[in-house]
């Protein structure tokens, strides 16, 4: 806390600058025809290194010595233009311009608002100061892509975790999602789920977004704990005094589970007032998908099969606003609100097949789970010819509610025999009569309720001075963040058994019955009605048994509270030399961690000995120096060079302190309270040339050495507990500990342009492609030897990750087909190399097409993972696959109109 008010104080005394008398130019650039705002737009004064770009409202603001100049305003795909402008001591000059488009001409005739959101995506990334994608609205819609996870798979460097076939996690530049952070309109926003940190993107709907932003360096005035990457999901705000209202409905069709799926989405914009001083924007989505996947799974060590046939029900809901009010053009304040609601109804039904006990286990589990996040953003922004000072205060909160989490299990007396080949597609299975119901013996039946909840309590104020050093322009900032945090999980588990008295499977039989299981490879029986079970529990309870020292150990040993405050200030320069701007400072971020878990001992004889309550804490601080160069030279072509520090911080399941020690079975698992975050350095280079056709080429290596990488280790023949008095030895142990050091390599490239230049038909062709290539390694304690070291790569580094995808565009019809790649990467760390799980890789093609009505009116078809590319694992070697996950192909059909 000391280090943060000393930079705040040294902020302001540090500053000062020696410059004239000063004067404000402020005003915001938009497109002539449409009188959309233009974000990215360059602003440069001739004669002089002062520049500024606009914001995504296309709003600038500039401060300048007095004196009479031309303004030269640069936006790719529109013409230049020049104004004069003259600027008075202490005075506000306001200059609001339009620029032409140059309209493309694709096959003799106009397009251009297909390619609006491409447009803009590209001026801003030319114009950040940082290395950034941007990702536009309407690029996104280009995609078919239902959520922001999928659609930021598009991203040259970005890779996803899939589940059930659909985008969830964000991996960026060959790291785990843990090493990412993703904020709403620029601040975090907590995870819904109990263990982790990272936030699960499938729950927020792509549609509900007017540009996304993925940083790959750093500035000082952005939150430090992101190695790989920040993602910046941006909300929309109303822009013009003309009502916008849009509209779509979807209807679409699973053709693995043979059903419909429908969407919706409505959206209203409009500026109010004389002026247009107050903006109001309401938008909304919802999406109902029923979807499944047919899946084999093995256990290679102890010989066992698994067959899962999934059905699902999920839903996304998603509802956004923006409220602004502009006092001025240079004064704003705005409240902006983000709530996303996905919902999971999951029906898993099992056959484990276990040759060694001669045992056959049937299992269905129903589960309902709801993930929600709302992010509530209050803020202003005000601009004076001598300061500008922003500030927010904001609110997010997450949770993951399982109501109910039932699953029950039979278990019949049936030998089988396995054959898994040497890494064949699909096993090989013998075991006569195991679809009958009646040998399938009640085994127990586990009821589960959870609730996981994460808040943040944020507030922020940055201050930027304006100055001259010599001919260079400049801008000094500093600023500071404070950020609360409060994150719990609770469960409630009731497991029964047995007591006698309880039928067979057959009586309780029911739900879906899968007649075309991986291609009818394999046959089912009817399944397991869960409901039906648990409603035969409720009336005859006194044939079950609860396992009452079951359900006091899980819930001692998963439940936990965490309290965690973030203290944050920072200082930066900006400075223009002609064509080189450079921009330099330092972060400074302490974290203070508090917590309350359990520890779980159970006795040599299997039985509970005891629950022990255990508080604690941990602290850290980081200071993270950042620069960024970047010499432009021309107005289109970019060099960037950055060198930034920044880190991810663990879990909080991995360091809270819970223990859980089985010493009947010689196993342990144990929370690491002294566990460190990673720290990293970062090294970019990035070339990047702009066309005035719309389009990009771009290309850069990149370099991270990670220090104190965590990962699972197990720590065969040990005393518990680890440190103190031993009570047992010979126990393994599994902990997550830091290893020594990580490195990871990469390069980048990427190309997009429409190739309008071709002759004929052919200018109505686009192409979209990028490909990055990373290499790591990461030194951890060895595995097998004590006292030594052993080398792997980074979970979640992927060598190979690109997109490939050719449109074509015309007056009324646009068609896309786009492929996305992703290399095999290590998933999990196992006890010994033999146990590492890697995922391999994969390969999807997507497609889709649209129609112009009239205007205002289009009708489009969307078609993802045409060729039913599985989700395959692997593990230690490539031949021994241990799962295969087929989803098939689904698809949309829809309405959108613009009034």
């Amino acid at each position: 806390m000391r280090t943060f008010y000393l930079l705040l104080l040294l902020g302001l005394l540090l500053w000062q600058p020696v410059y004239a008398q000063n004067g404000l130019l402020s005003g915001k650039i938009t497109d002539e025809q449409t009188g959309q705002a233009l974000p990215g737009a360059s602003l440069r004064l001739e004669g002089t290194t002062n520049g500024t770009a606009t914001d995504l409202n296309g709003e600038y603001r500039l401060s300048l010595p007095v004196g009479s100049y031309q303004l030269l305003i640069t936006f790719i795909g529109f013409t230049d233009k020049k104004e004069a402008i003259e600027i008075q001591a202490g005075q506000t000059t306001v200059l609001n311009l339009s620029l032409v488009s140059e309209a493309f001409e694709l096959n003799g005739i106009v397009v251009t608002g297909q390619l609006e959101g491409q447009v803009k995506a590209l001026n801003q990334q030319r114009s950040a100061i940082n290395i950034k994608n941007i990702v536009a609205a309407d690029q996104i819609g280009r995609f078919p892509d239902p959520n922001a996870a999928e659609a930021l798979q598009r991203v040259p460097g970005v890779n996803i975790e899939r589940d059930q076939g659909e985008g969830r996690y964000v991996l960026v530049r060959g790291l785990a999602p843990q090493f990412t952070n993703v904020s709403v309109n620029g601040e975090q926003i907590p995870s819904p789920e109990a263990d982790v940190r990272f936030v699960a993107l499938d729950a927020v709907p792509a549609d509900q977004l007017a540009s996304m932003e993925v940083t790959k360096a750093l500035t000082p005035d952005m939150d430090g704990d992101a190695i790989g990457g920040s993602v910046n999901l941006i909300t929309r705000t109303a822009q013009s005094k003309d009502p916008s209202l849009s509209a779509s409905l979807v209807g679409g069709y699973n053709n693995l589970m043979r059903r419909p799926n429908i969407q919706g989405a409505l959206q209203y914009g409009q500026r109010f007032g004389q002026g247009e001083k107050f903006g109001v924007m309401l938008n909304s989505s919802y999406y109902h998908n029923e979807l499944g996947s047919d899946n084999w799974e093995r256990e290679p060590f102890d010989n066992e099969l698994e067959l899962r046939d999934y059905e699902l029900v999920r839903t996304r809901l998603g509802l956004s606003t923006t409220l602004d009010y502009r006092f001025d053009a240079n004064n704003e304040v705005y409240v902006r609100a983000l709530y996303a609601r996905f919902s999971d109804r999951e029906w898993r039904r099992r056959y484990i097949f276990i040759p060694e006990d001669e045992e056959i286990e049937r299992a269905t589990k129903d589960r309902y789970e709801s993930q929600s996040i709302l992010s509530l953003n209050v803020g202003g922004r005000h601009s004076l010819p001598k300061v500008s000072i922003d500030y927010e205060f904001s609110y997010s909160y997450a949770e993951q509610d399982t109501p109910y989490d039932y699953e029950g299990s039979f278990i019949a007396g049936i030998p089988s025999t396995l054959d898994f080949g040497d890494g064949a597609d699909y096993p090989v299975l013998t075991a006569p009569g195991y679809l009958d119901n009646s040998e399938y013996e009640f085994n127990e039946l586990e009821l589960g309720q959870t609730l996981a909840k994460d808040e943040n309590i944020t507030a922020r104020i940055n201050i930027g001075l304006p100055y001259q050093l010599g001919n260079a322009s400049g801008l000094f900032k500093f600023g500071g963040k404070v950020r609360f945090k409060t994150k719990s999980f609770e469960i409630i588990n009731d497991k029964y058994e047995n007591r006698g008295g309880v039928p067979n499977l057959d009586f309780f039989q029911g739900g879906l019955l899968d007649d075309r299981f991986l291609d009818n490879r394999f046959t089912l029986a009817p399944n397991l009605d869960v409901q039906a079970l648990t409603g035969y529990l409720n009336a005859n309870p006194a044939q079950f048994e609860l396992q009452i020292e079951d359900k006091a150990i899980d819930q001692a040993l998963e439940s936990y509270e965490a309290e965690e405050n973030v203290y944050a200030a920072y200082l930066m320069t900006q400075l223009q030399f002609n064509k080189l701007t450079l921009l330099g400072g330092i972060r400074y971020e302490s974290t203070e961690v508090n917590y309350k878990s359990n520890d779980v001992v159970i006795a040599p004889n299997g039985d509970l000995q005891a629950i022990i309550p255990r508080e604690g804490g941990t602290t850290y601080d980081f200071f993270l120096p950042q620069l960024h160069l970047k010499y432009a030279l021309n107005d289109l072509t970019n060099l960037r060079f950055a060198a930034t520090f920044s880190y991810a911080r663990p879990n909080f399941a991995d360091i809270v302190p819970a223990q859980e020690a089985n010493l009947e079975d010689r196993e342990a698992s144990v929370g690491n309270p002294e566990l460190k975050p990673v720290g990293a350095l970062n090294l970019d280079f990035l070339g990047e040339k702009y066309f005035g056709n719309v389009g990009v080429l771009s290309g850069g290596v990149f370099y991270k050495r990670l220090n104190d990488f965590i990962f699972p280790r197990v720590i065969r023949n040990s005393q518990y507990p680890l440190v103190g008095p031993p009570v047992v030895s010979n126990v393994d142990v599994t902990q997550i500990q830091n290893g020594e050091s990580a490195d990871l390599f990469g390069f980048e490239l990427a190309y997009q342009q429409n190739l309008s230049f071709l002759p004929g038909f052919l200018s109505g062709f686009g192409v979209y492609v990028n490909y990055t290539y990373t290499s790591s390694t990461a030194d951890i304690q060895s595995r097998s030897q004590d006292n030594a070291t052993e080398t792997i790569d980074l979970p979640g580094q992927a060598e190979h990750v690109g997109n490939f995808s050719l449109s074509y565009d015309s007056k009324n019809f646009s068609a896309r087909v786009a492929l996305n790649f992703n290399g095999k990467y290590l998933q999990e760390v196992g006890g010994a190399p033999e146990e590492d799980i890697f995922v391999k890789s994969r390969l999807q093609l997507d497609a889709s097409a649209s129609y112009t009505i009239i205007p205002k009116l289009r009708v489009f078809a969307e078609f993802l993972n045409l060729t039913n590319q599985p989700f395959e694992t692997f593990q230690g070697s490539e031949n021994i696959l241990i799962q295969r996950e087929f989803y098939s192909w689904w698809s949309r059909l829809g309405l959108k109109f613009d009034l």
